[in-house]
């Protein structure tokens, strides 16, 4: 990891503070580039054809209908596939601003760090975001359009809540199996300094902890 040049990758679904905290820890390092998921998406969408196309077509809480009855199983498919698609552009940024020496944060729905490659893992610091309570999950939700998406209510993704919340457990068990460092933002301001001091220790240590 270059230490002059910190990159951060954080993860988390719809109103776990993703966007707040990427601002936050861009301020903190003094990092100018904060790229979002969510954009990067937009920007994949129309240059794609066949399949990869119709799954990115979809929104990612409707992308289980491509794969048969909802269950979770279907749900899981359908953000891993996606997610797969992403990723591979997504990896290429990381190991672009790894190499270039450039900081950047990346904030991402789609956090599945197996489908990054090994050496790219090595030079970010990811971290992921959660809400262990569902409801406190849908009221960040409810509010998010006050603080960072003023136009964009939350009642359309509180419905799909528990839809996410599948694709949650599964970045949870990836984190997990990967050592990866997991922050449950139950409160926002005591996850943010949490966070910051946490992001601060590995970029000036150069080390990645486990979880």
């Amino acid at each position: 990891m270059n230490l002059k040049a910190p990159v951060v990758l954080i993860g988390g679904i719809p109103g776990v503070g993703k966007t707040s905290m990427a601002g936050a820890v861009a301020r903190m390092l003094d990092i100018d580039i904060v790229l979002s998921g969510d954009y990067l998406r937009e920007m994949v969408r129309p240059l794609l054809t066949g399949r990869e196309a119709e799954v990115m077509s979809k929104s990612v809480y409707e992308a289980w209908s491509l794969f048969g009855e909802e269950s979770e199983q279907s749900i899981l498919r359908g953000y891993l596939e996606q997610g797969r698609i992403l990723n591979r552009g997504i990896n290429q940024v990381l190991r672009r601003a790894i190499s270039n020496g450039e900081p950047l944060v990346v904030e991402t729905l789609h956090f599945i760090p197996s489908q990054l490659e090994a050496d790219v893992m090595a030079g970010v610091i990811p971290l992921y975001l959660y809400i262990s309570d569902e409801r406190v999950n849908a009221e960040r939700l409810l509010e998010r359009e006050k603080y960072t998406h003023f136009s964009s209510p939350g009642h359309r993704l509180a419905r799909q809540l528990p839809r996410y919340r599948v694709m949650m457990r599964y970045s949870l068990e990836e984190c997990g199996r990967m050592g990866i460092r997991a922050f449950d933002n139950l409160d926002y301001w005591r996850t943010r300094a949490e966070v910051l001091r946490y992001v601060n220790e590995m970029a000036r240590s150069g080390r990645l902890e486990a979880h």
